[in-house]
């Protein structure tokens, strides 16, 4: 079975480009901010591209309890809000536009 791959055009492989950029650096940051209890919750860190959109979570079943909890204190440090902390620190929108100029220059 034939897969179909879309064909991006320049400004939409920029785009793709600046989003995946941005999300990895968004887990990046939030791994930086993440408790460091146990490594398990950093290590389930992953990101998922889809077309021009992309994502950031974690998998670990206790990340939802560790990142809402604000009560939580961390010996080895960290906090709460890791995630959410980290995609206001990113400036999305600044590498989507970098990605598509950078196309666009190519």
């Amino acid at each position: 079975m034939k897969m179909h791959v879309p064909i991006l055009s320049a400004a939409e492989q920029g785009a793709r480009d600046g989003v995946r950029k941005a999300v990895r650096e968004i887990l990046k940051r939030s791994n930086d901010l993440a408790p460091k209890d146990d490594e398990d919750l950093v290590k389930s860190g992953g990101i998922r591209m889809d077309d021009l959109t992309g994502q950031a979570s974690y998998t670990a079943p206790h990340a939802l309890w560790q990142h809402e909890n604000l009560d939580y204190e961390h010996a080895d440090g960290g906090q709460a809000k890791f995630l959410e902390t980290a995609a206001l620190q990113v400036d999305v929108e600044a590498m989507i536009a970098a990605g598509i100029a950078e196309a666009l220059r190519e």
